[in-house]
């Protein structure tokens, strides 16, 4: 995997997965929002998703960290492009 430091904050990824390190340290949206521009900016990164699905993925990875649910899983958030469809649903749920 390719490393790119954005903000302070380490990206890792390929052409089917971006993997944010310790991202429940990033507490606002519009600070995600900027990180991931940047991050796709710099990169050239494709992605068949859109940002505002990502940003809804990483509230929700947030949301459950600070929760204390699944801590190991959700610290991290991997934004992959071929999600499965139950999980889509829930991060439009939890990521309202």
């Amino acid at each position: 995997m390719k490393k790119v430091k954005i903000n302070g904050v380490e990206i890792q990824y390929n052409s089917k997965n971006v993997h944010i390190v310790n991202s429940y340290q990033v507490k606002y949206k519009d600070d995600m929002i900027i990180i991931l521009r940047l991050f796709k900016l710099r990169t050239g990164y494709c992605s068949k998703r859109s940002l505002k699905s990502w940003i809804k993925e990483w509230k929700s990875h947030n949301r459950l960290y600070r929760l204390g649910l699944f801590k190991s899983h959700t610290k991290d958030c991997d934004l992959e492009e071929n999600e499965k469809l139950h999980r889509l649903i829930a991060y439009q749920i939890l990521g309202i």
